[in-house]
């Protein structure tokens, strides 16, 4: 038995469920408000025969113990199995250089936590810390803000912070490895002197490194902590892991600049925002709050959303799998400045965003004469290109059109543009890859997923081939997982780059690449092997629907959807059912062709 069949065992997801909204009983299913939205009606069922959940409210997805963690904590697959391990009392096995560098680690965030709790205290108490108290209270900060962000000050002394945490049983080697010293001729010193300090958390709330603005003039005016272990500036959001939940509950999160537009915010109620610190917003920042929302309002300066910002646009949008907003912000206003000179006015900017890519175009379209053709043709250099790259093609058939409203050229011409550039439009839809509706199952092991991730993995030139393969039929969590890696491209053959894996990963993968898959007519065992997942997931939704609705436990509203989404499903099972006819046609005049050479 595999660890993650283990903890699946040792947990119920109906007191798993239960930690996170009131359950009652519905039959010999239970009933509650969703945790994952606002609701009057409770429209989320968890089902304890098969160790399953499900909204048919406004998620309309569901899952076992590991994707409601998942979903409800931000979490990607590796962290909520460590978390539901140690809950089930089960110890993850590991390699030994994974045991070393998590050791290692857990001490850089010791030390990091300890250096926090000096700055605080520092910040509170020290005499030398007045000028830094003084600039907090010029910039309106309060009591709960300073405390919500642990907001610390350094002193002026080189050796301060190292001679507290020395002290405190920490090795100068741990210090300079966590980024609070630097290394000299000399010794070893802080690296942070005479600074008001910004602590820096990971999503979980984890101290991993600092911010530091200057209170005596000196250059840079912040500075931050190195990349070390722990902490990896692009990849982190400054106070997502106190705006976690609200995100999540508004399904929408508004991204700014700065440490002070951040705390600003939340001491105002805007308990969605979130800051990126001064840096251009990268990849990894978008798949942390892709966990949560795929909503992203970036609320941006006039004078540097333009092109750049256009530029980035649509790999955020691809990524996401929905439009990114812009709320622009007064000239010469940060957002904390909005917000305490007038918080309605904030609301109003939120409340009133629009498209990104409808702004960076509006504001291309203003730098250029378009009643010129050389306007034109600036025009349509600058953005054809990145309307090409748009993954969605109802979204790219827009802004073409809207491109060729402004130039006023016929969008066919703007079309043959792309294909003699060598461009060409994306012709598939878009797939939500965090939308998935595990059905139900009564083994944890999943040989038909297995079978066919098998074929992905030996074969890896056909994941082109599996465009109408959902990670939705993947009912068991780590295969849905491995899926995503595949799609991802992290995994291009059955053992290369498993080093990167965690060791559940890497046995499991290792574990389906030694299955026996035949290379004879390979692509029509993946075809076949696509529809059995999507018919097992349809009748598992099926099922779901036939639940739900024996019961009478739902409001009508979402009664009379569970019925139209029941329905639909059965259509659907129809296509399926057709194309497994035609499938078993062509498989029979192959087969009598091969006999009759």
């Amino acid at each position: 038995m595999s660890t993650i069949e283990e903890v699946k065992q040792k947990l119920d997801i109906v007191e798993l469920a239960g930690q996170y909204t009131r359950l009652t009983k519905a039959g010999k299913n239970f009933k509650g408000a969703c945790p994952f939205h606002q609701e009057k009606h409770g429209s989320f069922f968890v089902f304890p025969d098969r160790q399953t959940w499900h909204c048919f409210g406004a998620c309309s997805t569901g899952g076992d113990i590991f994707t409601l963690v998942m979903k409800r904590e931000g979490l990607d697959f590796p962290e909520a199995l460590k978390m539901l391990a140690g809950r089930a009392g089960i110890a993850l096995p590991e390699r030994g250089s994974d045991r070393r560098q998590k050791q290692k680690n857990a001490r850089l965030y010791e030390a990091n936590l300890a250096a926090e709790t000096y700055y605080y205290e520092t910040l509170v108490k020290a005499p030398e810390a007045e000028k830094a108290r003084n600039y907090i209270k010029a910039r309106g900060l309060n009591a709960a803000s300073l405390t919500d962000f642990r907001l610390g000050f350094s002193p002026s002394s080189r050796q301060s912070l190292k001679n507290h945490l020395v002290e405190r049983g920490f090795e100068e080697k741990e210090l300079l490895d966590a980024g609070l010293v630097i290394e000299t001729e000399t010794g070893m010193i802080d690296r942070f002197r005479n600074r008001l300090m910004f602590p820096i958390h990971d999503h979980r709330g984890a101290t991993t490194g600092f911010g530091g603005r200057e209170m005596d003039g000196s250059q840079p005016k912040y500075l931050n902590s190195p990349e070390t272990a722990i902490f990896d500036k692009s990849g982190t959001l400054y106070g997502l892991f106190l705006a976690h939940d609200e995100i999540r509950q508004k399904n929408q999160v508004i991204m700014v600049e700065g440490y002070m537009d951040a705390i600003i915010a939340r001491q105002y109620g805007f308990n969605n925002v979130v800051a990126v610190m001064g840096t251009a917003i990268s990849e990894k920042q978008i798949a942390l709050v892709k966990k949560l929302t795929a909503n992203v309002v970036l609320a941006m300066d006039a004078d540097e959303a333009g092109e750049k910002a256009m530029l980035r646009a649509i790999e955020y949008e691809n990524f996401l799998g929905s439009e990114v907003r812009v709320g622009i912000m007064p000239a010469g206003k940060d957002p904390d400045q909005v917000i305490q000179n007038n918080s309605g006015q904030w609301q109003a900017i939120i409340n009133n965003t629009e498209p990104l890519m409808d702004f960076a175009i509006s504001t291309a379209s203003a730098g250029v004469d378009v009643t010129t053709a050389a306007g034109k043709s600036d025009l349509v250099e600058k953005t054809l290109p990145v309307i090409a790259r748009m993954q969605n093609p109802v979204r790219q058939a827009h802004y073409l059109q809207k491109l060729a409203r402004i130039v006023k050229v016929s969008e066919s011409k703007l079309e043959a543009s792309l294909i003699e550039s060598g461009q060409t439009r994306q012709a598939r839809p878009h797939e939500n890859k965090l939308g998935r509706q595990p059905g139900a199952r009564k083994i944890f092991s999943n040989p038909r997923e297995e079978y066919c991730l098998a074929i992905l993995i030996k074969y890896p030139e056909l994941i082109h081939h599996a465009g109408s393969l959902r990670i939705e039929y993947f009912h068991n969590s780590e295969n849905a997982a491995i899926f995503e890696l595949l799609r991802s491209g992290l995994i291009s053959t059955a053992r290369q780059q498993l080093d990167d894996l965690s060791l559940e990963h890497m046995q499991h993968i290792e574990q389906i690449a030694d299955k026996k898959v035949m290379p004879q007519d390979i692509q029509q065992k993946l075809y076949d092997c696509i529809l059995l997942l999507e018919e097992n997931h349809l009748r598992s939704l099926q099922e779901y629907y036939e639940a739900a609705l024996s019961q009478n436990e739902l409001a009508q509203k979402d009664r009379d959807e569970v019925l139209d989404q029941s329905l639909e499903v059965s259509r659907q099972l129809k296509e399926v059912f057709i194309k497994k006819g035609k499938a078993k046609q062509l498989n029979k005049r192959e087969s009598a062709s091969n006999d009759t050479r």
